[in-house]
């Protein structure tokens, strides 16, 4: 049945306090399976969850397992009132690269990234010339497709500029990106040292910006 059903149940959802944005997969049964949340940081998101299964029961008489559902908060900008955040063990979920790869074909490069969240595997891919500064953009890109996937196309991200640089004895890779949210725009920037390979360096890089902003559960 179409994803329609679900959209009252969505728009309740998105009146729960904190919650920005949601989307509802459902099965064939007409059984919700997937509830993925995009939230502020202002309250823990095991509250979050309890007042969305407690809400889906009162309002629809529909009974979830809460390991259903998952929540992705965005931190505060600077300048905004500063919350008590949720807890660091046992909680919260980082994106972490599971393999990337690169295909040349002529003057053509396509770039693959696998990520892991919470034992799920969220692939990316991006494509262009395959010069050596595109090539960097496209380790970004396809880490930020991977990530549009995860969390729904809920949030957009866009790659600003990668960077190759040295610090002191050792080359760093550094990506610019913008986040925009139902809420704004925001510009983040990761980092990280290149080891062995250069490829999962600007990869890890982009993670760093994303893990400075959004918490996974």
């Amino acid at each position: 049945m179409s994803e329609m059903i679900w959209a009252p149940c969505e728009q309740a959802v998105r009146k729960v306090r904190s919650v920005i944005s949601t989307s509802i997969k459902g099965n064939a049964a007409n059984e919700i399976v997937e509830i993925h949340i995009l939230a502020n940081s202002d309250r823990n998101p095991k509250q979050i969850v309890r007042d969305v299964e407690s809400m889906l029961a009162a309002q629809f008489g529909i009974e979830i397992d809460h390991k259903i559902i998952s929540v992705v908060q965005l931190e505060q900008q600077e300048g905004e009132t500063e919350v008590s955040r949720p807890p660091l063990k046992g909680t919260q979920l980082r994106p972490r690269l599971a393999s990337v790869s690169l295909r040349t074909v002529n003057t053509k490069a396509e770039i693959k990234v696998e990520l892991s969240i919470d034992e799920k595997i969220y692939e990316g891919v991006a494509s262009g010339t395959s010069t050596t500064y595109t090539k960097l953009r496209l380790l970004a890109d396809a880490t930020i497709n991977a990530l549009h996937t995860s969390l729904m196309n809920k949030l957009v991200f866009a790659t600003e500029d990668v960077v190759i640089s040295h610090l002191g004895k050792h080359k760093v890779a550094l990506v610019e990106l913008s986040l925009i949210t139902p809420i704004g725009e925001q510009s983040l920037v990761g980092c990280a040292l290149i080891k062995n390979d250069e490829r999962e360096a600007v990869v890890k890089a982009t993670l760093d910006a994303v893990n400075r902003k959004l918490w996974f559960f």
